[in-house]
């Protein structure tokens, strides 16, 4: 009789004990973050939630060495407020010195969702975005590209072993364990660039509905979690602006305005300094053109717009007065074949984009 009143006294010891020690797992999973000194880890580089399934997200290595992250590295969507609710994807592959890598949402068939009600339909991924992923996340929901503005997004890192993994954020676009919310619109939400920052709603949330690129000064992740209503996406993202209709122009990698899409602008690679003080993001589609418009989204009002040939003609100008970030242009009366846009944002201020005309 003692022996069963001891043996019960060490079982329900034993499991006090490992709820205890559960609650703290969670509770250091949520707060443990890594050291990290300027140019010496990865992180994301940009952030696309258009409309739909149109998800992905761009990771740097801010390194002068190539990087494996297979088995090293996952990406994690945090959906709740409770730390330990999340979707992940083990990232596989290598990312070379200065290089990028994009990880696109994998579905190409417009799915129902049964879990909400009521049910709703989202639209696959568009192909585009898709071909210029390095990596695709699962082809169904969920998954940690499955993101629409109120989910936080961590590059997490293994401090640990293969057999025995201990995740730690290296880099965090949001804040794990919180929810913007709405009171005007309960189903579009999501983080803006005014405090406290988390009650944005639709048309005003950074993170919903847009594209979002980390500013070149950036050298280094967030991987200690802000604390509710401080993460403010303008500290370290610009953004493009509103991307509702989620097609291909709103992501900056798949534009051809350089011989290597896929690059991120950034002071840790010292022998692009110069060129980095003062870029602007600048977006030309579409790219082919065949609809005779032309459309340039940038990160700074563009004042004017002139089309160059080849051979170097000034083809086409037209000058803007109402400080948008957002223009359009006549290409009906330009033949086929290259040209190269000069978009202008001030003095001494410019960027160079190619187009084809089709």
């Amino acid at each position: 009789m003692q022996t069963s009143r001891n043996y019960f006294f060490l079982t329900k010891h034993f499991f006090e004990m490992k709820k205890k020690l559960l609650f703290f797992c969670a509770m250091a999973y949520a707060t443990f973050s890594v050291a990290q000194s300027a140019c010496s880890e990865l992180f994301l580089s940009m952030y696309v939630c258009g409309s739909g399934d149109n998800k992905a997200c761009e990771i740097y290595n801010p390194t002068n060495h190539p990087i494996t992250m297979t088995g090293v590295y996952r990406l994690q969507l945090f959906y709740s407020t409770i730390t330990t609710h999340y979707d992940s994807l083990a990232i596989t592959g290598t990312i070379g010195a200065y290089s990028t890598f994009v990880i696109a949402c994998g579905q190409t068939t417009t799915d129902s969702v049964l879990t909400a009600t009521p049910h709703y339909a989202t639209p696959p991924c568009d192909t585009t975005l898709q071909r210029i992923a390095n990596q695709l996340d699962n082809p169904h929901y969920p998954g940690a590209t499955y993101f629409s503005g109120s989910q936080t997004l961590a590059l997490m890192k293994n401090m640990g072993t293969p057999s025995a993994p201990v995740w730690a954020p290296v880099d965090i676009m949001g804040c794990i364990g919180e929810v913007p919310t709405c009171t005007s619109d309960t189903k579009h939400y999501g983080w803006d660039n005014v405090a406290p920052y988390n009650n944005a709603c639709s048309g005003l949330a950074w993170t919903k509905y847009h594209t979002m690129i980390r500013k070149p000064s950036v050298q280094v992740g967030i991987s200690t979690n802000p604390n509710p209503g401080t993460f403010n996406p303008a500290a370290q993202w610009d953004t493009l602006g509103d991307s509702h209709t989620g097609g291909p122009q709103f992501y900056p990698a798949v534009n051809n305005n350089s011989t290597n899409p896929n690059t991120h602008f950034c002071t840790c690679n010292a022998s692009g300094i110069e060129e980095y003080a003062n870029v602007v993001h600048v977006n030309v589609f579409p790219n082919p053109s065949n609809s005779g418009i032309v459309n340039v989204v940038a990160g700074k009002a563009v004042e004017m717009i002139q089309v160059y040939n080849l051979v170097g003609e000034l083809v086409y100008q037209e000058k803007f007065t109402n400080s948008n970030t957002w223009v359009t242009f006549n290409t009906s009366s330009l033949s086929k074949g290259s040209y190269l846009v000069k978009s202008t944002f001030g003095k001494d201020d410019a960027h160079i984009s190619k187009i084809i005309i089709q």
